[in-house]
């Protein structure tokens, strides 16, 4: 799973594994360890649960940060030819933060050596984009 936060935007992306992880564990989470012990952890987590149709909710709490997609979204998403989802998410006081969940696809100029970096990326659609 890979996580990009920039300004009031998170963006996950997830490759095949991650996506497998979510449906067959209801969840799938990475941490950042700043230090030992629970304190100076920040952990991310995308998991299955209560969120409005196609679009993806997040949630942040004590150190965790929460995606929730609703299952048959996740279902769909993982066997289908939908890229993702991008969905602005209002928040109390009227700012909204945007939360976009995509597939992480394998990159197609790809040093010689690197390769291994994509083993669990979805494959690409577009043969002529470059990462």
């Amino acid at each position: 799973m890979k996580l990009r936060l920039q300004g009031n935007s998170i963006r996950v992306r997830m490759d095949r594994k991650d996506v497998a992880e979510l449906l067959g564990c209801g969840r799938t989470i990475d941490v950042v360890r700043f230090g030992p012990g629970p304190s100076r952890t920040f952990t991310y987590v995308v998991k299955l649960g209560t969120a409005p149709r196609n679009r993806p909710r997040a949630e942040y709490i004590a150190g965790h940060l929460f995606v929730i997609i609703d299952r048959e979204d996740a279902e769909a998403w993982s066997s289908g030819d939908h890229v993702g989802f991008d969905h602005q998410q209002l928040l109390e006081g009227g700012s909204a933060i945007r939360v976009i969940l995509e597939k992480d696809f394998a990159c197609l100029d790809r040093p010689v050596g690197d390769e291994s970096e994509d083993a669990w990326a979805f494959p690409n659609p577009s043969s002529s984009a470059v990462c």
